[in-house]
């Protein structure tokens, strides 16, 4: 009854999305051959696809390992029964803000550069119960950038361009725009 009828709808969804993703890699492929790279950090560390643009949409960081996964891999996981836990570290998803800035800090005092970016992001947005500080956000998207984080020097190059926080300073933001681009 109810039961097999909704194994056949997801079987057909499954199906329907695996047909798309074909369509997709070849894209995908045709595109990448034309010269341009992206980052390491736009693939899924489960599944080694580049993640679509834009790559917020579609994919979500896991704050205990610091890991971008794709939305495939994450309902895939979901359907293996995976809920609750990051599909690829395993460990239980914080529940509260508070659990979630602890696992951030600890990845942030391991000298993680997506930790320290993502921590900047709150920081800057006062998120996760923070108090805003544009300063602290600078210093810690500063520290990420020199361990190599793209994002972050992307970051950088926006609040200074813009002054946020900072001294507008044309000359910095593009010195961070170009270090960026350069990393990919």
């Amino acid at each position: 009854g109810r039961y097999e009828d909704v194994l056949t709808h997801l079987s057909q969804k499954i199906m329907s999305y695996v047909m798309n993703l074909a369509a997709d890699l070849k894209f995908e492929r045709a595109l990448m051959a034309s010269g341009h790279e992206r980052p390491e950090g736009d693939r899924c560390p489960i599944c080694f696809h580049l993640i679509e643009l834009t790559v917020n949409g579609h994919s979500k960081i896991y704050a205990c390992c610091m890991k971008r996964l794709c939305n495939g891999c994450i309902l895939a996981a979901r359907q293996r029964g995976i809920l609750g836990s990051c599909p690829f570290c395993r460990t239980k998803v914080p529940a509260d803000d508070a659990s979630e800035l602890e696992m951030i800090q600890k990845r942030v005092h391991k000298k993680d550069a997506e930790a320290m970016k993502v921590l900047g992001d709150k920081y800057f947005s006062g998120d996760l119960g923070l108090a805003k500080d544009v300063s602290r956000a600078i210093e810690l998207w500063t520290e990420a950038a020199e361990l190599g984080s793209v994002e972050a020097h992307n970051e950088l190059g926006i609040v200074y361009y813009n002054g946020n926080g900072v001294e507008e300073n044309k000359s910095s933001s593009i010195h961070h725009w170009q270090q960026a681009a350069m990393k990919g």
